[in-house]
């Protein structure tokens, strides 16, 4: 996840399929932008996205937990928090402390990086997965939430309007 964090964006489709080559990762033979890491999940846990009508990646995700098949979840459950605590105790090593919240039962820890990339790690139960958006994916994060906080400030209509009492 470093590697790809830490790379000097910009980072093209073409220099992301030689940097997941170059990690000797495996592509999916129905979607290159897809791939089985190093990991030993024995499943495609990676992939890319672009922005910019495709000319710019624009994020990486990589699973860093298998999928646990249902009658063992439960016990996976613990196995998923020690390792999510082990991956922000090596990042908060490397990047410093990061932001810590959780929102709808996900915990994530995300650090900004002097570069503007962001990185994230987060935990859903059994899962932990890492996202790294780009410098370019993470201005296009913010100005989409800013227009949504705009568009919900202008669609703010207090109840009942002007205080008036709404007959109910």
């Amino acid at each position: 996840m470093r590697v790809w964090a830490e790379y000097p964006w910009p980072m093209s489709p073409a220099q992301a399929l030689a940097l997941r080559d170059r990690l000797g990762w495996t592509s999916s033979p129905t979607n290159e932008r897809m791939f089985t890491t190093d990991h030993d999940l024995e499943e495609k846990d990676a992939s890319f996205t672009t922005i910019k009508r495709g000319q710019t990646v624009g994020s990486f995700n990589m699973s860093l937990t298998s999928r646990i098949p249902k009658p063992v979840r439960a016990e996976a459950v613990p196995t998923a928090e020690r390792a999510f605590d082990a991956y922000v105790e090596a990042l908060t090593a490397i990047y410093g402390q990061g932001a810590r919240s959780r929102s709808r039962g996900v915990l994530s820890v995300k650090w900004t990086l002097p570069s503007d990339t962001l990185v994230n790690i987060g935990t859903i139960g059994r899962v932990v997965s890492v996202d790294v958006d780009s410098p370019a994916g993470n201005e296009a994060a913010r100005g989409e939430a800013q227009y949504f906080d705009e568009i919900a400030d202008e669609n703010d209509v207090p109840y009942p309007p002007d205080g008036a009492d709404s007959g109910r």
